[in-house]
């Protein structure tokens, strides 16, 4: 028999699954397991890991009461403990797939089949293997469309690479073969080191599930070089004049489409949250709602400007109660193009690359790069270069970490300009101190009473 150390803990996932973490082997192993039911962050006890105490939860248009998601938890981590138990009394320690097995037989969730006389066993394909890894994941982590084309994506990359691939064939050699096919076929360094990532992504959950990966596939380093990420937004000025910008009565969508992108810069909403922002989200001078991407819950405060937009499209009234006529993201990407470019947002960009080794390097006017996503990394830049705490940024853009908001983050001219500026200020302000000091009772008099009189 040996003692095996470890560790459970549930917590709600980002798209509000319940969720149980198990660690053992000094945290060197671990598992997730997601309980089948969802919980509503506002009704969630941290401290102890449960919903709380006779409160009904509303999510994704189903209901559950807290004891039905706290009595699934039990039923979790009581089958947990009695895998561990046995494992102790074996004097064994499990591996991860293992544990998983054990764990969902004593939860019912594996049903023992009938067994014919003369079985006979096929191994799954590599893509049957795909296929289930969509299904499963797809489902545990409430996969929205975009994730589930990008694993779809890698995989017809690998196969463009290699038809016949199998989980046999792909070793070592294999990685360096793609990284080579990505580099032919002209992709930049940066979309290559993500794909990869892509691929190991899945390649980790085949490994987690008992298929035999080949050594060396999992800790393959691309090793190709990626330069920073050009981060592309307006300027405090050029956001003021884009606001401001007359246009042609005969091109009301690009007046349109200018105010969707300012409400954006003065918000920090995604494209989704625009299109999704309702009458219901707006209270007390905040936009209060869960985002669309990542259900993170954000509070934002209506600046003047953005009252401005909400007011000038008050007209508006949508059957799903919807506050703007917010165009498709495509549509209202080419209709920043053309407005910027009337708008005369023609500053230089630009922008370094590599594709394998070789170096590139090419420059574009703002209006031919602008989208929607500037709008937001707008927001984050001015705000910084206005002064506002970083701490304040990430309450309203939803961002956990500073990690998380450093791709949004450029200092800009404006930043540097107004920080340095402090020296100046600093001074102005101690020379009239020192002024102030300097004067007698009566003279101070005089000037209180003069202030008054232009005041």
């Amino acid at each position: 028999m040996i003692e095996i150390n470890h560790s459970c803990r549930t917590f709600l996932h980002k798209n509000n699954q319940v969720m149980i973490r198990v660690r053992w082997n000094n945290r060197k192993n671990e598992v997730g397991f997601s309980v089948g039911c969802n919980a509503d962050p506002d009704k969630w006890d941290k401290e102890n890991q449960r919903a709380r105490y006779n409160t009904t939860h509303k999510v994704g248009g189903r209901t559950v009461v807290a004891r039905d998601i706290n009595n699934r938890i039990s039923q979790f981590l009581e089958c947990i403990e009695e895998s561990f138990t046995e494992y102790s009394l074996n004097s064994q320690l499990p591996t991860k797939s293992e544990l998983k097995e054990l764990v969902n037989e004593k939860l019912g969730r594996i049903k023992e089949e009938a067994v014919p006389d003369n079985p006979i066993e096929r191994e799954k394909s590599f893509r049957e293997i795909f296929n289930d890894f969509l299904e499963v994941c797809s489902t545990e982590r409430s996969w929205s469309e975009s994730v589930h084309h990008k694993y779809v994506q890698a995989w017809n990359h690998l196969n463009s690479c290699d038809p016949n691939i199998s989980l046999a064939t792909l070793d070592k050699n294999k990685m360096t073969e793609l990284k080579k096919w990505y580099v032919k076929n002209g992709y930049r360094n940066r979309t290559t080191v993500k794909q990869f990532r892509i691929l190991k992504s899945f390649l980790r959950w085949i490994d987690a599930n008992g298929y035999p990966v080949e050594r060396g596939v999992l800790s393959y380093k691309v090793n190709l070089t990626v330069t920073k990420k050009e981060v592309t937004f307006l300027k405090y000025k050029e956001l003021l004049h884009f606001a401001s910008f007359q246009f042609p009565k005969s091109k009301e969508y690009l007046d349109r489409a200018r105010d969707m992108f300012c409400f954006m810069a003065f918000t920090s909403l995604r494209y989704s949250d625009l299109s999704a922002l309702k009458r219901a989200h707006i209270s007390n001078g905040n936009i209060e709602m869960y985002t669309q991407k990542t259900n993170d819950r954000i509070t934002v405060p209506i600046i003047e400007n953005a009252q401005k937009i909400i007011d000038k499209y008050s007209w508006y009234h949508s059957k799903n109660g919807t506050i703007f006529p917010v165009a498709s993201n495509q549509k209202l990407n080419d209709y920043l193009k053309e407005a910027a470019e009337l708008a005369g947002l023609d500053r230089e960009i630009v922008e370094t690359y590599f594709i394998g080794t070789q170096r590139y390097e090419e420059i574009h006017k703002f209006y031919e790069t602008i989208s929607c996503h500037d709008g937001r990394r707008t927001f984050v830049c001015c705000s910084l270069a206005l002064g506002i705490s970083p701490t304040v940024v990430m309450s309203c853009t939803g961002h956990a970490d500073y990690e998380s908001m450093k791709p949004y983050i450029e200092v800009a001219d404006e930043t540097q300009k107004m920080q340095m500026e402090k020296w100046n200020t600093h001074q102005y302000k101690s020379d009239i101190i020192e002024s102030l000091d300097k004067m007698n009772p009566t003279q101070l008099k005089e000037l209180c009473e003069h202030i008054r009189s232009i005041a």
